[in-house]
């Protein structure tokens, strides 16, 4: 169907304005611990020709949830950037056979177009990029601090080897209880060589400790004890499943360890002031498979001097892995602008811990445990004020296509592009939180955009119509209480019900101005359009969101069912529209489909829903 409106003249206008006037930014250095929120998402790999809208489910979630809070009063910090070294990347380039630096300096762009284009409200001004010479400088500062703390050392070992791959691994980097590469699920060899490591296990009872005092999911908490492995073994004491962090690989595609080696010093870290070891420009970056890396071949870049006793010395040729990038990076986006620090002291205490971060379930067990390890170290050396970096976290589900898990693996992807040139990001927006759950997941369909436009194309006739007659105060408070803590457990599908069911009696000045504001997180430029319309001031994204008290309503009890058969019960307004139900029952129960295999669903109003597949 045509939208009753010109999406993408209107699009296009609200984003320049939005960039013009910095709606995205908070000025970090004046902001109030008290007001700030530190909104944060994990950042992408680029390691594919674009995203598709399997990240984008994610990140439209994570976006909704920040409008919301700045509606709510709160200085909103949304950065964003790119976790651009690593074997993700290297891999991909090699696949496709170009140079990495080149490859990343084209993807990350093309990331930025697609991340910006979803009407996101990053902050764009304190943009990383972990291949950046003036990022991984700090993260090789880190190396050397935890190296003079005794927290990394080298040592010969038995290490997991990727044939495919041509590296180690860190145990958390396999699967199937050790035996496959997590990466290309090739079956993993022991190697003894000598390699560098941290002392997580060092840290071992504080990780297990610090687990009891954070909000994240129940299984997330589960997952990571599970890994760490606590074990009393009679008289021997206490051992633990988690081994020491390995990190290095013989890749090219990261930052070079920052140690030099002398044989009459030993290892010796390179001075903080000769800070970065730059990963020399070369054409061939192929991995050698021979335990060393690429780097090992460059005499010229090898061969240096003692920073110690100044005699001949040679580099370190391994990089270290993408995950010691992933540490600390939170750190270095509240102070992007400072060159002489890796983060500002005062700006740290002030910005964080991260108030909200939104990640995956793959990465409990990897990315979270190996940051909440260094900032413990961290911590420790009197370089940050806290302990736990993400005392929220919140795990993101997974879309489906066809029933099976969307990845770039599998090849069935979707493109978030065509659907934002033919619909406009709104829609795409919206269809994407109505499909699922944010925190479960589901699948995606066409049935959702459609249904999506029907609602946005109802939203601008009402709104743009002539007031007329609006619902009692009874009920707009009611359905302000709802979206409003729907939005609070990321249930954006059961929100979005809720705003369709009662849209087209918001037909009052007031009650517009109620709806266009509870729209305002989901569909952000349609309603700042709306709001222009009806002759408010720029910008809606800075008005108060609505505030009310719940209205009790009688309950029912509605029987779900699959196919005929009784999956459960759920208990629900009376009246409730039948949008807002079917979504309620998706979301109350994990075992209904969402929209994989359905072909129809069936409600009986106050008694009924059944999902036909």
């Amino acid at each position: 169907m045509a939208m009753p409106y010109p999406v993408h003249v209107i699009e296009e206008r609200w984003r320049a304005r939005w960039n013009a006037e910095a709606i995205g930014q908070v000025d970090l250095a004046s902001a109030k611990p008290e007001r700030s929120f530190y909104n944060l998402v994990e950042f992408p790999y680029p390691s594919a020709e674009g995203l598709h809208v399997g990240h984008m489910f994610r990140y439209v979630g994570v976006d909704a949830f920040g409008r919301y809070k700045r509606m709510c009063g709160y200085d909103v910090f949304q950065p964003i950037g790119f976790d651009s070294f690593g074997i993700h990347t290297e891999n991909y380039a090699l696949q496709i056979g170009e140079h990495p630096q080149s490859l990343t300096e084209r993807t990350t762009s093309r990331y930025q177009e697609q991340l910006s284009r979803v009407g996101a409200a990053w902050d764009w001004s304190r943009a990383i990029s972990t291949s950046d010479p003036e990022y991984y400088r700090w993260t090789q500062w880190v190396l050397v601090r935890l190296f003079r703390a005794g927290l990394m050392y080298q040592d010969e070992a038995t290490v997991l080897w990727c044939p495919s791959c041509l590296t180690v691994l860190a145990r958390e980097q396999t699967e199937r209880n050790g035996a496959v590469c997590e990466r290309c699920d090739t079956s993993v060899e022991d190697r003894i060589m000598t390699q560098w490591f941290l002392r997580t296990t060092a840290y071992a009872e504080r990780l297990l400790a610090g687990l009891d005092d954070v909000d994240w999911p129940d299984h997330a908490k589960v997952l990571q004890r599970q890994w760490i492995g606590r074990e009393v073994d009679g008289n021997s004491g206490v051992r633990y499943r988690m081994h020491d962090w390995l990190i290095s690989r013989q890749r090219y595609w990261g930052p070079p360890i920052p140690i030099i080696h002398c044989a009459s010093c030993g290892a010796v870290p390179v001075p903080e002031d000769q800070l970065p070891v730059a990963l020399p420009e070369v054409d061939e970056v192929q991995p050698t498979g021979t335990g060393e890396s690429p780097l090992a071949g460059l005499d010229d870049w090898v061969n240096t001097s003692c920073p110690s006793c100044g005699g001949s010395a040679q580099r370190e040729t391994d990089v270290s892995d993408t995950f010691v990038d992933s540490a600390w990076y939170f750190l270095r986006y509240p102070s992007a602008e400072f060159d002489d620090r890796p983060w500002d002291a005062e700006r740290t205490k002030r910005i964080l811990p991260v108030d909200f971060y939104a990640g995956g379930i793959e990465h409990v067990q990897r990315h979270h445990l190996y940051a909440r390890f260094v900032i413990m170290a961290l911590y420790d050396l009197g370089l940050v004020p806290f302990e736990e970096p993400f005392p929220v976290i919140r795990l993101g589900g997974l879309i489906n296509l066809s029933g099976a898990k969307m990845s770039k693996s599998r090849g069935n992807v979707i493109s978030p592009d065509s659907y934002i040139d033919e619909y406009g990001s709104d829609v795409l927006r919206c269809a994407l939180m109505f499909s699922a759950p944010w925190d479960r997941g589901g699948e995606f369909s066409d049935r959702s955009v459609a249904g999506v436009e029907r609602f946005l194309s109802r939203c601008w006739r009402v709104v743009t119509a002539p007031d007329g007659d609006g619902p009692t105060d009874e009920r707009l408070s009611d359905v302000i209480v709802s979206v409003t803590e729907a939005i609070e457990q990321l249930t954006f599908n059961v929100a979005l019900a809720r705003l369709m069911e009662c849209v087209g009696e918001a037909q009052s000045a007031q009650a517009k101005r109620v709806m266009v504001r509870l729209l305002a997180p989901f569909a952000p430029h349609l309603a700042e359009e709306l709001w222009h319309q009806m002759g408010e001031s720029f910008s809606i994204h800075n008005q108060l969101w609505p505030v009310a008290e719940r209205v009790e309503r009688h309950t029912v009890e509605v029987i779900v069912q699959v196919n005929g058969k009784v999956r459960g019960v759920i208990t629900v307004a009376g009246g409730l529209a039948d949008d807002a139900v079917v979504a309620l029952a998706r979301t109350e129960l994990r075992d209904v489909p969402n929209a994989a295999g359905t072909t129809r669903t069936v409600v009986v109003p106050d008694r009924v829903v059944n999902f036909v597949t």
